[in-house]
């Protein structure tokens, strides 16, 4: 390893490195570039260990290659899809390119490599970990709409700025700002997310599968995996989730409360007959159901304003609003006029509307009358919010900052 005190400032963006200190006539921190970091310190005669280095040395020591190399090796051997003609003993996997053009293949964790980590768990993170060390940057756009959003997709913002600080040996502290280079920096060894397709049951015989993705797949602007989209839609996640980039699908078997790696071989996700797959959409509705009984709230309770139906809120002795949700957007309903108006012949005027979005709250006047003011469950994107005026009817769309069901539109109610 580089000893701290010679490293570049900045670290290396796209490289497993970090940086220091007395660096007073080179550019700032942030406005170096990768490249210009790597020379800064081949310049001061510092030995760099690239990701590269260190997947060699991996493979060196337990005698086989890690799967950045297995994957290089399908490239090569493109009617090997298989992997019969290389494969090393030990765990079958899937590798899932997001290019349509490259086949669905078998790959293979290793024995030599489990046998190097410690006993028991889930090891397939660990090993597919340097795979995603692609020395991608973290695309600035994606990352400051994500930030402003307060959704970082594809991760823990909190969790990142924790990370990006240890690397610099900082203390951090949840005010700390995370700069898109020190995500960069923070996830440049690879950083895995693991998505369950389905989740260990008695009717499984306790064997879940996996999708392992890049963390940060979708701030690095990677294309979208339309088949791994696929994959999760056919276990009866919709809307279809979206992954970016190349990913890996993986089975673990969970046995008195120890996970442990087996076999998932290619034939059972190209095949939709499969009888994992057929089993998918059930076994993950009873574990929506069971978990929301553990919450003490059934599906039913747990989602209202889905499926269509609207949920009416009376107000003043008088129906007030409707509402009603999806995945990713709230609708709200607001009659302007009262039935006795209607009745008179009255139409709404658009002069008269004003409606306020913020952040968790909607507030909506009527010739400067309040119409409805909402404290609402969870935050809104306001960029994202319209309204729009049906005959005496105001409807107002709100994007959900962060994608899913809410219990109950209203904080407090």
């Amino acid at each position: 390893p580089i000893p701290e005190s010679l490293y570049p400032p900045g670290g290396l963006s796209g490289q497993n490195f970090a940086y220091t200190s007395d660096m007073s006539d080179n550019k700032a921190d942030d406005d170096m570039t990768p490249s210009e970091r790597e020379q800064w310190l081949r310049e001061h005669g510092i030995l760099i260990e690239t990701p590269e280095d260190r997947r060699q040395a991996v493979a060196s020591a337990t005698g086989t290659d890690g799967i950045v190399q297995q994957i290089q090796r399908l490239s090569l051997n493109s009617g090997d899809a298989d992997g019969s003609e290389t494969r090393a003993e030990g765990v079958q996997f899937v590798y899932l390119p997001h290019d349509t053009s490259k086949a669905i293949s078998t790959v293979v964790l290793p024995l030599s490599v489990m046998k190097n980590m410690a006993p028991g768990g889930d090891f397939l993170p660990t090993y597919v970990k340097s795979f995603f060390a692609d020395g991608r940057t973290i695309d600035e756009g994606l990352f400051n709409e994500s930030v402003a959003k307060h959704n970082l997709v594809g991760g823990d913002l909190e969790k990142f700025a924790a990370q990006a600080a240890n690397e610099k040996g900082k203390t951090h502290t949840p005010s700390a700002k995370l700069t898109s280079n020190a995500l960069t920096n923070a996830t440049s060894s690879g950083s895995v997310e693991t998505f369950p397709l389905v989740r260990p049951a008695s009717t499984n015989q306790k064997k879940g599968v996996y999708i392992y993705l890049d963390e940060v797949g979708m701030l690095k602007n990677l294309p979208l995996n339309s088949r791994a989209s696929k994959l999760a839609g056919q276990c009866g996640f919709f809307p279809e989730p979206k992954f970016y980039g190349d990913v890996f699908v993986g089975r673990v078997e969970a046995n008195n409360f120890a996970l442990r790696n087996v076999d998932l071989k290619r034939e059972e996700i190209l095949d939709s007959t499969s009888a994992w797959l057929v089993r998918a959409p059930g076994e993950n509705l009873e574990w929506q159901q069971s978990f929301n009984d553990m919450k003490g709230a059934t599906q039913e309770s747990a989602n209202d304003g889905t499926d269509g139906v609207a949920v009416n809120v009376e107000g003043d002795g008088q129906f007030a609003y409707s509402w009603l949700q999806s995945e990713d957007e709230v609708e709200l309903t607001v009659a302007l006029l009262t039935k006795e108006e209607e009745l008179d012949g009255k139409k709404a005027t658009k002069s008269l509307i004003k409606v306020s979005f913020r952040p968790q709250k909607i507030l909506v006047k009527y010739d400067d009358n309040v119409k409805v003011e909402v404290e609402l469950y969870s935050k809104i994107d306001v960029d994202g919010c319209t309204w729009t005026l049906d005959k005496n009817n105001l409807i107002l769309t709100g994007e959900k900052a962060d994608p899913g069901n809410w219990p109950r539109l209203q904080l407090g109610a």
